[in-house]
């Protein structure tokens, strides 16, 4: 017993110091935590609905779910969807109404454009659609800031192209969407605008600027349909509005429909060359400025990095709400971001399983996974850390394989090498020389990927199941080093026992 006393007056001063270290290491901690939770703001992403109006639920795919085939005996019912018809609208009402579910207070909201059916362009068809896109919108979200981007579904290309845009915006129920007054004046120019917005209510807050692009007037095959002035017009107006948000110290969020650079699996350009060059050049000067470009179109869940120098800007691409074509399952993103910094943190994706609603009749919307999670990343996106993350890619195939899960979710095919190849190429290369030039040199140097065998099951839930090994195996680790330390501890009592019966 004179022992252990001995031994607690020896080191009762240092239990004093450990003991007051880890109190004020844990109450910084959480003074931190509620500090950066203080300042975290939330918005949704919504993109490619396709909206068909001809949609059946009890429509043959084979007929894109338009029309009842004779030999249909099953009567299935398709509410929501199948993945080779466009969308039908319960569809698109379900995601809104799961995103209000999940989280209604956000800071704002994002539709990336395409409202109507890949099969119909005309404009009695797409006034409508998009009235009723804007009605609902709004319905879900009344108080909310929400900033629509036109999709190359969203033009009515037979319409004057003098007044396009403002019987658009009239027809279309617009205002409901966007009814600021200097946007208002560039949109109905030629569906492009800016808009400023003030995170936080302090003085010296940089200032958030969404710079929005009609990107359907630089695609190649809609040339045609706009006078190149009101082409130009756009690309000036960029500039100048770039230029602005510089001076002024904004922080830029580029919206625009298409992605910039390829299509890596059907080897065409999303733009024009001359003109995305220019566009290019624009981001060549500010890059400084953007926090990200977020992008819908392709349907698939992916991202890449636009590189030139020193230069980087990131690129999101969003999943669609529409299953067509076997792309994606239907997807809504919701991200987190820092209000004062202006930087994004992280993003939840949150999907429905179109053959469970199917067996079910119940559309369940769930979360797929989140970024940081799933490529193991610190909670912070920003188009440096997409560019690290490219890497990782390219050189690990743990990354690789998470990436090619999340673009090719819903496929049920091989992935093979020459398209993997094809794949890493184009998350920086955007021009179509460099790509080719690019795989070659891969395959030269021998570079093998196994093929991939993608999601075999839709009813299963990738993401779910690969996160699931992932953090059984975490768990194990963590039970192996409680009981590696338990027995350390055990060790020393007995030694410290051993002493005091001495």
């Amino acid at each position: 017993m004179a022992t252990m006393n001995i031994w607690l007056r020896r080191y009762s001063l240092l239990i004093w110091i450990i003991f007051i270290f880890c109190i004020t290491f844990y109450a910084r901690s959480k003074q931190n935590r509620n500090k950066e939770h203080s300042f975290e703001g939330h918005f949704w992403v919504f993109t490619d609905a396709h909206i068909d109006i001809y949609y059946r639920n009890d429509g043959d795919p084979a007929f894109h779910c338009r029309n009842v085939s004779v030999n249909n005996m099953t009567k299935i019912i398709r509410k929501f969807g199948h993945f080779d018809c466009d969308t039908p609208r319960a569809l698109v009402t379900s995601a809104f109404s799961a995103a209000k579910n999940i989280d209604s207070n956000i800071d704002f909201l994002i539709w990336l454009g395409d409202s109507t059916s890949h099969r119909l362009r005309a404009g009695d068809t797409i006034i409508p659609v998009f009235q009723n896109l804007s009605q609902q919108l709004r319905q879900f979200f009344p108080k909310t800031l929400i900033i629509p981007v036109l999709g190359n579904h969203d033009i009515v290309l037979t319409s004057n192209r003098t007044t396009r845009f403002i019987e658009f915006y009239n027809k279309t129920q617009f205002h409901l969407l966007l009814h600021d007054i200097d946007a208002r004046q560039t949109f109905f120019q030629g569906g492009y605008y800016s808009i400023r917005h003030r995170t936080l209510q302090e003085n010296d807050q940089i200032t958030l600027r969404f710079v929005v692009l009609n990107t359907a007037m630089f695609q190649p095959h809609l040339l045609e349909s706009f006078d190149t002035n009101d082409i130009l017009q756009q690309i000036e107006w960029f500039n100048r509005t770039m230029s602005d948000a510089y001076k002024l110290k904004d922080r830029v969020l580029l919206l625009t429909h298409l992605p910039f650079g390829m299509n890596e699996d059907l080897l065409y350009r999303f733009y024009d060359l001359n003109y995305e060059q220019k566009l290019l050049s624009i981001i060549n000067q500010y890059s400084s400025i953007i926090i990200m470009c977020l992008t819908g179109h392709r349907h698939y869940d992916m991202f890449r990095v636009y590189s030139s120098g020193n230069i980087t800007m990131g690129i999101l691409n969003h999943p669609a709400i529409s299953p067509v074509g076997h792309l994606t399952q239907p997807s809504i993103r919701k991200y987190s971001y820092n209000r004062q910094k202006l930087v994004l943190t992280d993003y939840e994706q949150y999907n429905l399983n179109i053959l469970q609603v199917e067996r079910t009749q119940n559309d369940v919307w769930s979360l797929s996974y989140r970024f940081s999670s799933w490529y193991r990343q610190k909670k912070e996106i920003t188009s440096d850390s997409l560019f690290h993350l490219v890497h990782l890619i390219r050189e690990n195939s743990f990354y690789l394989k998470r990436f090619l899960f999340n673009k090719h979710y819903s496929e049920k095919h091989f992935i093979t090498n020459h398209k993997i190849l094809h794949t890493l190429c184009a998350l920086t290369l955007f021009n179509f020389d460099q790509l080719i030039l690019c795989t070659r040199i891969l395959k030269n140097k021998n570079l093998l990927y196994d093929n991939i065998i993608q999601n075999t099951s839709l009813e299963i839930n990738v993401h779910m199941n690969e996160q699931m090994r992932e953090y059984r195996n975490l768990y194990q680790r963590i039970i192996i080093l409680l009981f590696a330390f338990f027995l350390i501890l055990l060790t020393i009592c007995y030694q410290i026992y051993s002493k005091c019966l001495l």
